[in-house]
């Protein structure tokens, strides 16, 4: 049985593709409902209002997805061998490559319906004297059917033999035709429950029920102007954006004020951190400290994924030396910690702490020092509080000016101004990925004038905030759940 639903409905202003890689979800659609099991899923187009309800021990994968001109929901077949692909565009729509200008990298084609195939018929003319009588009377049971078309004959005989011949299960065979002429009634505008009753179904929600499972839609969506597309089964396939290639990759550079676990879940990586260079196999990790600057180099095909974060207030991590071996992206319960942090549709009842936990546990790491626990300390405090000068922020990090410069230069390799840009720059770079405007930003941090802002947005990036073309990821993260990259409650 689903659990309750964790998630409120929302309106959705992109196009979004919910993919159940293991279990099942009840995803609705405006009035609608549908059961999407593992192997598929389902895309809908902006302007829906969505609610997703994972199953327990289920995963659904939240991707943006463009839909070809199409304005319906569409159930979608997602191949395992698929999978990998929608793992790089979720990623992608996490916000931490540079250079992408829109998250949606996948899209729905070949979506437009096609007749809902027919059972097959069998050979036997006594059997095929049975399924007309079924067909024609859909609400007559299999034993009278049977003893109506073919005396003498029992039930379980006629099921071994229809199964023989067709390869359908009586009853699978039934379900299908009494869909098909449900799905011709509807689309002439019968109601429901007659509908219902009719083709042999003892209520409207059982019927409802087996329609969606052969269709992907609800009897509720004829009714309500779709009838044509209720009569099919949707074949749409995913392919990728025109113009879009994996080729290799970068993170920007960023001073966080969290500490962050980062996964190689597919390939190699080599990451950058306070001025060292550190390899990262197949299915290593490593948890990069808060304060420390660092960007990542990125293979063609490597699939990088952040595996979630923790507070610097709850203590120092220090520096990476090793890597944790957590193993590949077939590895159980990181996809999950993944999901559990960054949206709130994707699992239920997984600890988001569970990645960086185990990361945590399986590298090797500098001891903390003094320096190192203040720079952690101080990149919260700003990221917290990113409008504060020098003076103010040693005074509340109980510290001297001296110091604290001290240990940044220490720890990190940069004077203190440049350090404090770079995070500074960081937050503004998210903030952006939030929806919110430069101007908006600017005052924020503190900046007396919007050209002072971009001069110091241009120096960390290499160009000015309303160039950079930093995507709006607001959209994404409504669809997910989530309002913003990392919660100021998470600093």
């Amino acid at each position: 049985m689903l659990p309750a639903v964790t998630l409120p409905p929302v309106r959705l202003s992109e196009a979004m593709l919910y993919a159940v890689l293991r279990g099942s979800a009840a995803v609705t659609v405006g009035g609608s409902a549908h059961t999407v099991s593992a192997g598929s899923g389902l895309w809908v187009p902006a302007g829906e209002l969505v609610g997703v309800t994972p199953a327990s021990g289920a995963i659904v994968l939240p991707v943006p997805a463009g839909g070809s001109g199409q304005t319906l929901p569409a159930l979608v077949r997602v191949p395992e061998h698929g999978n990998a692909g929608l793992l790089h565009a979720f990623a992608h729509a996490l916000g931490h490559l540079d250079g992408i200008r829109s998250p949606t990298q996948l899209e729905v084609r070949g979506a437009s319906p096609e007749p809902l195939p027919a059972p097959p018929p069998p050979r036997d003319e006594a059997l095929r004297a049975i399924v007309e009588l079924l067909a024609s009377a859909p609400g007559l049971g299999l034993a009278a059917a049977v003893e109506a078309a073919a005396p003498g004959w029992s039930p379980r005989t006629v099921q071994r033999r229809f199964q023989a011949e067709t390869g359908w299960t009586l009853t699978a065979w039934a379900r299908r035709q009494r869909i098909r002429i449900g799905a011709e009634l509807i689309s002439d505008g019968r109601d429901l429950e007659w509908v219902a009753n009719r083709v042999g179904y003892e209520s409207l929600a059982a019927f409802t029920r087996a329609f969606a499972e052969a269709t992907g839609l609800t009897p509720g969506q004829g009714r309500a102007g779709s009838s044509a597309a209720c009569m099919y089964e949707t074949l749409a396939e995913l392919g990728r954006q025109p113009g879009q290639a994996d080729g290799a990759r970068r993170t920007w550079t960023r001073v966080n004020g969290a500490h962050v676990a980062v996964w190689s879940a597919i390939g190699c990586a080599e990451l950058v951190v306070g001025g060292r260079t550190l390899a990262l196999g197949a299915g290593e990790a490593v948890v990069i400290p808060a304060g420390t600057p660092n960007e990542f180099r990125i293979p063609v095909g490597t699939l990088l994924m952040p595996l979630g974060y923790r507070s610097a207030m709850t203590g120092p991590v220090g520096a990476p030396l090793r890597p944790a071996r957590i193993g590949g992206v077939e590895q159980p319960g990181m996809l999950e910690a993944i999901l559990a942090t960054y949206t709130r549709i994707g699992v239920v009842d997984v600890d988001p702490d569970r990645g960086f936990a185990a990361v945590l546990a399986g590298s090797e790491r500098a001891a903390v020092t003094p320096e190192s626990e203040l720079l952690g300390r101080a990149a919260n405090r700003f990221a917290r509080e990113p409008e504060l000068g020098l003076p103010a922020a040693a005074a509340r990090l109980g510290t001297s000016e001296r110091e604290l410069c001290a240990a940044v230069a220490s720890q990190t390799g940069e004077q203190f101004a440049a350090w404090l840009r770079l995070l500074r720059m960081t937050r503004a770079r998210n903030q952006l990925g939030d929806g919110e405007t430069p101007t908006e930003i600017s005052r924020e941090l503190g900046y007396a004038h919007l050209p002072a802002f971009s001069r110091a947005f241009r120096a960390v990036h290499g160009a000015g905030p309303t160039v950079l073309g930093v995507p709006n990821l607001r959209p994404t993260r409504a669809a997910w759940g989530r309002e913003m990259r990392v919660p100021a409650s998470a600093l």
